[in-house]
């Protein structure tokens, strides 16, 4: 998968879209991150609604490849965009002062949390000694 993609899937149909945090980001990624969001259809014509308000036509719902896709792309990518400007803002701060340090004690707990999930430590068996 690109680094940069992120898919969605609405009643078995896979939707590849971009995800606005990775748009211009060349990091590698660090996980995937995988949800499952109950919506009926009021909910999913809410964001049409929001998506024709916005300068889209009706008639543009008639390309259900394109339907599914700015479904996922509304969905995701206007909380996308706050956390691309939060991560730009965040590598600009300057060293010493208190917004520097939470950052860097929030990437340090991030890194704690998010760590790759490794099999759990077998615990080691004391051998019975055998006498001869």
């Amino acid at each position: 998968m690109a680094q940069n993609k992120a898919y969605g899937m609405a009643n078995g149909q896979v939707t590849e879209f971009t995800a606005a945090h990775r748009e211009f980001n060349d990091t590698p990624p660090a996980m995937q991150l995988t949800l499952t969001v109950p919506m009926e259809d009021e909910d999913i014509a809410a964001v049409y609604y929001l998506v024709m308000n916005g300068g889209g036509l009706l008639s543009d719902l008639d390309d259900e490849a394109w339907a599914r896709e700015v479904l996922f792309d509304t969905l995701f990518n206007d909380s996308a965009e706050n956390i691309e400007s939060n991560r730009l803002e965040m590598a600009e701060l300057e060293p010493g002062t208190e917004e520097y340090e939470l950052a860097q004690a929030i990437r340090a707990r991030v890194a704690e949390i998010f760590s790759p999930v490794s099999a759990p430590a077998q615990r080691k068996r004391s051998r019975a000694k055998v006498s001869r």
